[in-house]
C-alpha cells in the first residue's frame, strides 16, 4: 500500500509535519486561527493510514505551545487512530513536553485517555 507522505515545514503559528508509513510526527507550534484547514487534510490521511495499512506506527507529538482549536483537531487524529486493528501492538505515541510545562503534560494526559495503546511520555528541555 503506498501512501502519500506529507512533509510541511513549520511555520510561526504551524507545526512541522512528517506523516509517512509507520510514523506520523507533528513537532512545534500549532497556534494557527485556522486550524481546521491545516488539520483536515492530516486527519483525512490517517483515515486512510488506519484504512488501508497494518504496520507498526511511533507517533511523535511534540508541542511548544498549542490552542484549543489545535487541541480539537490532535483529539480527533488520536481517535481516529484509535480505530486501527491490534492499536495496543501496532501503535505507540511518544508525547514531548517541556520540563516544568504541566499544563501540556496534563493535555497529553488527556489525550492518552482516548486511546488504549502505548502512550510514553518524555519532559525535555526544549521541544
Amino acid at each position: 500500500m503506498e501512501l502519500e507522505i506529507i512533509k510541511i515545514e513549520p511555520t510561526r503559528v504551524t507545526p512541522q509535519v512528517l506523516f509517512l508509513e509507520g510514523h506520523i510526527e507533528l513537532r512545534g507550534r500549532s497556534i494557527s486561527e485556522n486550524s481546521t484547514d491545516f488539520y483536515r487534510p492530516l486527519a483525512a490521511w490517517v483515515d486512510s493510514y488506519v484504512e488501508k495499512t497494518e504496520v507498526r506506527t511511533r507517533v511523535i507529538l511534540a508541542f511548544d505551545f498549542i490552542n484549543t482549536a489545535s487541541t480539537k483537531w490532535i483529539y480527533s487524529i488520536v481517535k481516529r487512530l484509535a480505530l486501527y486493528p491490534n492499536v495496543r501492538e501496532m501503535v505507540s505515541i511518544e508525547w514531548y513536553y517541556e520540563k516544568g510545562d504541566e499544563d501540556q503534560y496534563e493535555l497529553g494526559q488527556i489525550i492518552h485517555s482516548f486511546i488504549d495503546c502505548p502512550f510514553i511520555f518524555y519532559e525535555t528541555e526544549q521541544t
